[in-house]
């Protein structure tokens, strides 16, 4: 059953999460004493038990992918043959419904957005099970990335999608997890559509600007009366995007809308907002030869 109450609560960790300058650094540490050096050295192992306890958890992950939950929603076009572009939701904190991304609307209308965008779109439950028949993303891009690429490539078994042509949205802290899968991994997401981004971790979108970047799209939205912690995250998303990674950025506060919810036009507007991003590397790179 879809849990709207619990979705809707999400928000950045805290309000200073929300300015928290995006990237982490890569820059060698100075010169130090040998008394620094020791405290280095444990760092350094310490950094090395994370590298494994990660890789671990996306093998875990992984796995998981693979056992018994919640069916995905796949909605196909209805002409064609593909393979077909992916548009892929990221839902809210323990937000998952198998009847689509949208609270209340009939199948129909969502069938409707595939064939307008002749795009498969689908959903399926986050990286972490919590118990309760509800989940939430880990939050830890190596492994969302590693889940995702595992959950699709499982689909692609019997849906004729193309695994190169990936385009995100998502919502609260689903919309987060897109917005650092997409920058940390342009070579496999083509943009995304960012609604009221928050979640329980600082923000981890990449810092460092590849060629790719500058081929992606981002929209970013979100009430103009939200918590502050999700305005401010959102501009903060749409800054770092445009600014630092060189990415096609649409920001728009909606006024007026104190909701955490997703954008009042987004039913008639998603599928033009999507087909933007679909588009665009296309574009990129007829305008490279």
């Amino acid at each position: 059953m879809h849990n709207q109450t619990l979705e809707t609560n999400r928000r950045p960790a805290s309000p200073c999460d929300a300015g928290r300058r995006f990237g982490r650094a890569s820059h060698a540490p100075p010169c130090v004493s040998e008394g620094g050096r020791s405290d280095l050295r444990s760092a350094k192992l310490m950094n090395a038990i994370v590298r494994t306890l990660t890789f671990l958890a996306c093998l875990f992950l992984v796995f998981q992918a693979r056992t018994e939950k919640a069916k995905p929603f796949i909605f196909k076009p209805s002409n064609g043959k593909g393979p077909y572009s992916v548009v892929l939701w990221l839902h809210g904190y323990r937000g998952f419904s198998p009847e689509g991304y949208f609270p209340g609307e009939k199948a129909q209308a969502m069938q409707r957005h595939a064939h307008a965008m002749g795009a498969v779109i689908i959903g399926f439950p986050a990286t972490t099970d919590l118990g309760d028949n509800t989940q939430q993303w880990s939050e830890e891009p190596v492994a969302d990335h590693a889940y995702i690429q595992a959950r699709l490539k499982e689909i692609a078994k019997t849906t004729n999608i193309e695994l190169r042509r990936v385009a995100l949205f998502g919502f609260s802290q689903g919309a987060m997890v897109a917005a650092d899968l997409a920058t940390i991994y342009p070579e496999s997401y083509l943009g995304a559509i960012i609604m009221s981004p928050g979640g329980f971790t600082a923000p981890k979108a990449s810092g460092a600007r590849k060629p790719d970047h500058a081929k992606q799209v981002y929209f970013c939205f979100c009430g103009a009366d939200e918590n502050q912690a999700n305005v401010e995250l959102t501009k903060a998303y749409a800054r770092h995007l445009e600014q630092v990674l060189g990415a096609k950025v649409t920001l728009k506060l909606y006024p007026g809308i104190a909701k955490h919810t997703r954008p009042p036009d987004f039913m008639e507007k998603f599928p033009e907002w999507m087909a933007t991003i679909l588009v665009a590397k296309e574009r990129a790179k007829n305008k490279s030869e």
